[in-house]
């Protein structure tokens, strides 16, 4: 296991590198120390299984962010990590989850997998003309772990 990297500025500013940080993370930190701004801290969340999730954002901040966002965080929450799934699969458990599309229908849905899978956050393979997708560890690093009633909360307090 890597350990993580600690700096301490001369102005006694002590940062901490995750040797999980994706290049844009780091390439915002760089920038934004060498340009005399300040690291934005981070917040980490914990999972059941005792790993790690390191995101620039809360959790509200994520959900309220866009819908990409959204069903980033829905897919890491409610998706197991190794299922290939389609836009209906998303929409059947949102409904089944808050009984509502807070994720819109499936052809929306469908539109920000794939927005998903450009930006490496989603595999993707068709079968005959449906379009699967599985998420990556990009995926999975990146966007935390929460219980399913504070999910379901933020859902239900800050539906847009």
């Amino acid at each position: 296991m890597t350990k993580k990297s600690v700096i301490t500025l001369p102005d006694g500013t002590v940062i901490e590198i995750s040797p999980d940080l994706s290049p844009d993370q780091i390439t915002a930190m760089i920038t934004a120390l060498t340009v005399g701004g300040t690291v934005k801290p981070q917040t980490s969340i914990n999972n059941p299984t005792g790993k790690t999730y390191v995101h620039e954002k809360s959790v509200e901040e994520i959900w309220n962010s866009s819908k990409k966002e959204k069903i980033a965080l829905f897919i890491r929450n409610y998706l197991s990590e190794e299922l290939w799934f389609n836009s209906k699969d998303i929409q059947d458990q949102q409904l089944a989850i808050t009984g509502k599309l807070t994720l819109g229908e499936t052809s929306a849905i469908g539109t920000y997998l794939n927005r998903l899978f450009e930006s490496a956050y989603l595999d993707r393979k068709k079968d005959s003309r449906t379009v699967f997708y599985r998420m990556t560890d990009k995926l999975i690093g990146e966007y935390p772990v929460i219980n399913t009633h504070e999910f379901v909360s933020l859902i239900e307090n800050n539906i847009k």
